[in-house]
């Protein structure tokens, strides 16, 4: 079976994943539309976050930083079928989330991941997407709504002081500014193929680590896409570069080159 592909970040209802999928109307029904529904070898997951979903139920589902915590069925447990297969590393499981009632849903990504065994029910299980599983990695990030805003710079304390990133005002930065590096230009779908669909990383035009609390934060006018080379350069400096100043000394370098 062929496997539809995705860009992180990109809003689909489930009808238009059904379409995309050719699933019959008559099919589209049961679980495709009570939290997790397997099609072939890949899992489908549509969950609220911070939000009751349509039945009024609130799981609890929350972002904690890059780590989407998300609960199964009110009676699910470890030892059912669905959610043993759901862990097992034997299929893709595919995450879609959304922070507001019949808003589409968004894809976060190709979820790997981390079950609470010693929570008895309804399980509980951390889904980590790419580098995230690297603890502390705050590189990758939901749903923009017009007008909405996101908070962001809330400090924790781990072994240094670190700042959460809000994973949807990541999101909406890549849908406005697309998914090509500000400074060199590369797009990572046309140098790797079908691998670097979609990846990039995000910058904060200003520091989370000089402003020392929360702020509110334009995922437009604040946070532009970066390659991760680039993204190293900036900040090989302290205060970093300019994403401009860094693209002005790569158009000097290419210039002098030939």
């Amino acid at each position: 079976m062929d496997r539809t592909n995705y860009i992180v970040g990109s809003s689909h209802t489930r009808k238009d994943i059904c379409d995309a999928l050719g699933i019959p109307d008559a099919e589209r029904g049961g679980d495709w539309l009570t939290g997790y529904h397997r099609h072939g070898d890949d899992y489908y997951i549509f969950c609220h976050v911070g939000v009751p979903a349509r039945t009024g139920h609130d799981y609890g589902n929350h972002w904690e930083g890059e780590k989407l915590v998300w609960f199964g069925k009110t009676a699910s447990r470890f030892d059912q079928d669905s959610i043993r297969t759901l862990i097992s590393g034997n299929c893709r499981v595919l995450v879609f989330y959304r922070s507001t009632d019949r808003s589409p849903f968004i894809f976060a990504g190709a979820g790997h991941p981390v079950p609470h065994r010693h929570i008895e029910r309804p399980v509980r299980i951390d889904w980590t997407f790419g580098s995230d599983e690297i603890d502390g990695t705050p590189i990758f990030t939901d749903e923009y709504v017009e007008g909405s805003s996101f908070t962001e710079g809330i400090r924790t304390q781990v072994l240094v002081n670190r700042y959460e990133r809000d994973r949807r005002a990541r999101d909406e930065c890549i849908r406005h500014h697309g998914a090509t590096c500000s400074a060199c230009g590369i797009d990572m779908e046309a140098r790797y193929g079908e691998l670097g669909k979609g990846f990039i990383h995000v910058h904060h035009l200003i520091q989370l680590s000089d402003i020392g609390s929360e702020y509110v934060v334009d995922p437009r006018r604040d946070l532009v896409p970066v390659c991760p080379n680039c993204h190293a350069m900036i900040h090989r400096r302290n205060p970093p570069l300019k994403v401009e100043e860094l693209r002005q000394r790569l158009l000097h370098r290419d210039r002098n080159a030939d």
